[in-house]
Protein backbone atom coordinates (compact mmCIF):
# COMPACT_ATOMS: atom_id res chain seq x y z
CA UNK A 1 0.00 0.00 0.00
CA UNK A 2 1.14 3.57 -0.54
CA UNK A 3 2.74 5.37 2.37
CA UNK A 4 1.89 8.91 3.43
CA UNK A 5 5.31 9.26 5.05
CA UNK A 6 6.78 10.69 1.85
CA UNK A 7 4.29 13.55 1.83
CA UNK A 8 5.97 14.92 4.96
CA UNK A 9 8.95 16.23 2.95
CA UNK A 10 9.37 19.96 2.51
CA UNK A 11 9.25 21.39 -1.01
CA UNK A 12 13.03 21.80 -0.93
CA UNK A 13 13.52 18.15 0.10
CA UNK A 14 11.22 17.02 -2.72
CA UNK A 15 13.24 19.02 -5.25
CA UNK A 16 16.53 17.64 -3.92
CA UNK A 17 15.33 14.03 -3.84
CA UNK A 18 13.68 14.34 -7.24
CA UNK A 19 16.85 15.79 -8.72
CA UNK A 20 18.90 12.90 -7.36
CA UNK A 21 16.50 10.36 -8.87
CA UNK A 22 16.53 12.10 -12.25
CA UNK A 23 20.33 12.26 -12.24
CA UNK A 24 20.53 8.58 -11.32
CA UNK A 25 18.11 7.58 -14.12
CA UNK A 26 19.12 10.07 -16.82
CA UNK A 27 22.69 11.04 -15.97
CA UNK A 28 23.72 14.67 -15.59
CA UNK A 29 23.25 15.64 -19.22
CA UNK A 30 19.80 14.02 -19.33
CA UNK A 31 18.87 15.77 -16.09
CA UNK A 32 19.92 19.12 -17.53
CA UNK A 33 17.94 18.45 -20.70
CA UNK A 34 14.90 17.61 -18.57
CA UNK A 35 15.25 20.83 -16.57
CA UNK A 36 15.65 22.84 -19.77
CA UNK A 37 12.48 21.28 -21.21
CA UNK A 38 10.47 21.53 -18.00
CA UNK A 39 9.82 25.20 -18.67
CA UNK A 40 7.29 23.97 -21.21
CA UNK A 41 5.48 21.77 -18.68
CA UNK A 42 1.95 22.88 -17.97
CA UNK A 43 1.41 25.14 -15.00
CA UNK A 44 -2.09 23.70 -14.50
CA UNK A 45 -3.14 22.70 -11.01
CA UNK A 46 -1.91 19.13 -10.46
CA UNK A 47 -4.76 18.34 -8.08
CA UNK A 48 -7.37 19.13 -10.73
CA UNK A 49 -5.49 17.11 -13.36
CA UNK A 50 -5.04 14.21 -10.91
CA UNK A 51 -8.76 14.13 -10.19
CA UNK A 52 -9.51 13.86 -13.92
CA UNK A 53 -6.86 11.19 -14.57
CA UNK A 54 -7.79 8.94 -11.65
CA UNK A 55 -11.55 9.58 -11.63
CA UNK A 56 -13.45 6.47 -10.57
CA UNK A 57 -10.31 4.53 -9.60
CA UNK A 58 -9.64 3.21 -6.12
CA UNK A 59 -6.25 3.68 -4.48
CA UNK A 60 -5.65 -0.06 -4.87
CA UNK A 61 -6.30 0.17 -8.64
CA UNK A 62 -3.90 3.10 -8.96
CA UNK A 63 -1.25 1.23 -6.98
CA UNK A 64 -1.71 -1.97 -9.03
CA UNK A 65 -1.42 -0.04 -12.29
CA UNK A 66 1.74 1.71 -11.07
CA UNK A 67 3.23 -1.59 -9.95
CA UNK A 68 2.53 -3.19 -13.35
CA UNK A 69 4.05 -0.18 -15.11
CA UNK A 70 7.28 -0.45 -13.11
CA UNK A 71 7.47 -4.22 -13.63
CA UNK A 72 7.02 -3.78 -17.39
CA UNK A 73 9.53 -0.92 -17.45
CA UNK A 74 12.16 -2.92 -15.59
CA UNK A 75 11.59 -6.12 -17.60
CA UNK A 76 11.35 -4.49 -21.00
Amino acid sequence: MLSNERSKYTDREIIEKGSRVLIKELGYSGFLRFIRQSGDISKDDYLIIKDKIFEGMSLDEIYDNAEKHWENRNNG
